[in-house]
């Protein structure tokens, strides 16, 4: 959780679109690279399932370590790089619709009182997304 406090309404909005800008910018990269190892992963799993079919079995490959909640992969193959990937674009994605929504919401009362002096906005933020504003009057 953090608590943020902006000048007016116009900062608290050009904020948002800032982050929103940010975040898809992080996506993009995201979504490139997942693209580039997809492929690899997807040769990777091919060979796997044919050695599978041949033994009768899934050979476990993944050397994964749960240290108290912290899972550590050695030896991390493409397979494994794109499920993380694949969460990461996924809650990327979750954040940046939330963050367009919350735009859209307060746009109204933005336009209304984006440079009204003497309102300052507190703003409660919970893993970047706002969840609180609070408006109140500055005496300066």
């Amino acid at each position: 959780m953090e608590l943020l406090v902006f000048k007016s309404f116009g900062d608290f909005t050009r904020y948002l679109e800032g982050r929103i800008e940010d975040i898809r910018r992080q996506l993009n990269d995201y979504i490139r690279r997942y693209n580039e190892i997809k492929e690899r992963a997807d040769r990777l799993k091919n060979i796997e399932e044919l050695f599978a079919k041949m033994l009768g079995a899934k050979p476990e490959l993944v050397s994964e370590i749960d240290l108290k909640g912290l899972k550590i992969v050695i030896g991390a193959r493409p397979t494994d790089e794109v499920k993380v990937l694949e969460e990461v674009i996924k809650s990327l994605q979750d954040r940046l619709n939330v963050l367009i929504r919350v735009l859209k919401l307060i746009e109204p009362l933005a336009s209304s009182l984006s440079e009204t002096p003497g309102i300052e906005v507190m703003v409660e933020f919970v893993n970047g997304i706002p969840v609180k504003i609070l408006l109140r009057e500055t005496y300066s």
